[in-house]
């Protein structure tokens, strides 16, 4: 499943938006409250019809009331009545278009039903037996480090779709379930050695280390004595080392419990991919702020690594980091601050400079705040000294005196710059 476009109408602060999306990875940057997050979350509704009929106890994502767009007319509140929002996609090689709105009260679902009964024929297949794929969903929030679900006991094989999608469109974290999925993973095979849970297992991992930089884990595993999802890494005397998940940095843990996450949905949806159920699986993923705790060097390739390692998947995602930005090709950015949205630049070919100053509206980035407020402030210095030696009578020359003294006091820590201020002014014995 990917979504070619979306047409959001009169959702949180978007009155009425068209958002054309790569088929591999969009990128949206924009000033605070500019609406990224409110575009994942619209996707996050559409995603929603999915689940509409599927029969399976997942709650599709419905439009909220705070999220209809209001305005103040005389004072008071107004809701922007319909909320529209409307996805044209492919799934399963079909072009399909569907539409969930609040017209008065609820969200709607009937022009949703291309999609939803799409899903319920899936289900219907898979339970005869079919070998059919489904796509994988996922939404990563700003919290998900510090946002959890509940813990959810591990359930057998066969609720493996349900267990899939399963918290799929919440922002909050989902660790807990990845967790236990692979400790009672690695527990089956050691009793049982079966071959296609050794290949999920495998895949598992592979797309883990495939992420992590500079291949700081050679392996990993689960420790029973710790509870925990532990790395396992040499180091330059040969000797091997294991680290626990939550010891972790949050720039890894963040990297890793998402990864870790996708990667688990991916083989639950579909396991008789076997060993390919991570790389074969398609489906959509959305991110908010993307570069979470991520160091710069990680920033820049975070991007390929996702694409590289999930293929198949559509990546909608947000950043206000502009390492990222430079890694993108010119149809994978969308600039909320730009007056004409869809006009393609190619961030790729800027210096880091030239993406800050042109996508992002970052004023004289080759230069510090700082060093701007001393020249300010050196300018306004010798302005003063100036009106000094044309000064009119001593109250003036006193409140010269003064402001220059403060200027003076205010950057004390500094002796150079402040030798230099005072050259000036005793050059002109002011």
């Amino acid at each position: 499943m990917k979504i070619k476009n979306i047409h959001i109408k009169n959702f949180k602060g978007i009155d009425d938006k068209v958002f054309l999306l790569n088929p591999h990875f969009t990128l949206f940057i924009g000033d605070n409250a500019t609406g990224k997050t409110s575009i994942l979350d619209a996707l996050a509704v559409s995603i929603g019809s999915f689940f509409i009929e599927m029969g399976i106890g997942i709650k599709t994502r419905t439009i909220q009331d705070h999220e209809i767009r209001t305005i103040n007319t005389n004072g008071q509140a107004r809701p922007q009545l319909p909320v529209t929002i409307l996805a044209n996609g492919i799934i399963n090689e079909k072009e399909l278009s569907w539409k969930r709105e609040i017209l008065k009260q609820k969200t709607t679902s009937k022009d949703a039903k291309t999609v939803s009964q799409l899903a319920q024929k899936l289900m219907q297949k898979s339970r005869k037996g079919e070998n059919v794929v489904f796509p994988v969903f996922a939404y990563h929030g700003t919290g998900r480090l510090w946002a959890e679900h509940e813990k959810v006991g591990f359930q057998k094989q066969e609720e493996g779709i349900k267990m899939a999608y399963n918290n799929c469109l919440s922002a909050k974290s989902s660790s807990r379930e990845f967790l236990e999925w692979y400790k009672t993973q690695e527990d089956s095979i050691l009793k049982f050695d079966q071959p296609s849970e050794r290949a999920h297992l495998t895949a598992f991992k592979n797309t883990i280390l495939a992420l992590i930089p500079d291949k700081r884990w050679q392996d990993m595993a689960f420790d029973r004595k710790q509870e925990e999802l532990v790395g396992v890494f040499t180091d330059a005397a040969g000797q091997k080392h294991k680290l626990a998940y939550r010891q972790l940095s949050d720039g890894f843990r963040n990297i890793i419990g998402l990864v870790a996450d996708i990667a688990y949905r991916c083989i639950q949806l579909n396991p008789h991919l076997g060993e390919y159920a991570v790389a074969e699986t398609p489906g959509i993923v959305l991110i908010d702020e993307l570069d979470l705790h991520l160091h710069p060097n990680w920033q820049r390739h975070v991007v390929a690594d996702l694409k590289r390692v999930f293929p198949k998947i559509q990546f909608v995602a947000t950043t206000h980091s502009p390492f990222i930005v430079q890694s993108l090709a010119k149809d994978e950015l969308i600039n909320l601050d730009m007056d004409q949205i869809g006009v393609e630049t190619n961030p790729f070919n800027y210096g880091i400079e030239d993406v800050a100053e042109i996508e992002m509206g970052v004023d004289d980035v080759a230069r510090s705040d700082a060093f701007k407020d001393r020249v300010n402030i050196a300018s306004q210095y010798y302005r003063l000294i100036a009106e000094g030696k044309t000064s009119k009578n001593d109250n003036e020359l006193a409140e010269l005196r003064r402001q220059l003294n403060e200027m003076e006091e205010r950057f004390s820590d500094d002796a150079a710059f402040v030798a230099t201020l005072k050259l000036e002014r005793e050059a002109s014995t002011l």
